[in-house]
């Protein structure tokens, strides 16, 4: 990995981490590794680990790709966009990602039948208003 590749994925792990009130030792907790192997990852001494990148972009909401943007100001907005997932959210994306093409097929499908029977329970509730003159 290019130098400046992973000084841009440091310091957006950092900015990661610090925007979500997260210490070094819980990312590196939740990664499986040490809390020192993780500094030196946000510090941009060792190159960061595609498992270790995978597994907090999963954890944390976001899509990998994001580690590499150049802008800070850019990474910034995107987190704030893109990481407000309930703990019920998170658990089904990562369920979704663990199934086969096959079975993430079917999850969709039950999915929209699932909201086709809560728009109808919802037509059903409302009450009819008649406003005569």
């Amino acid at each position: 990995m290019k130098l400046d590749t992973q000084m841009r994925i440091a310091a957006n792990l950092r900015t990661l981490r610090t925007s979500k009130r997260l210490s070094q030792a819980e990312i590196a907790s939740f990664i499986g590794t040490s809390r020192s192997l993780y500094t030196h990852y946000e510090l941009g001494n060792r190159a960061q680990d595609a498992e270790a990148l995978y597994i907090i972009s999963t954890h944390l909401g976001i899509d990998m790709t994001a580690f590499f943007e150049n802008d800070p100001q850019r990474f910034l907005g995107y987190i704030a966009n893109h990481t407000y997932q309930d703990d019920e959210l998170t658990e089904l994306n990562n369920i979704y990602r663990r199934l086969s093409p096959f079975s993430k097929g079917m999850l969709i499908e039950k999915a929209v039948n699932l909201l086709e029977k809560e728009k109808e329970k919802e037509k059903s509730q409302k009450p009819i208003i008649d406003i005569k003159d």
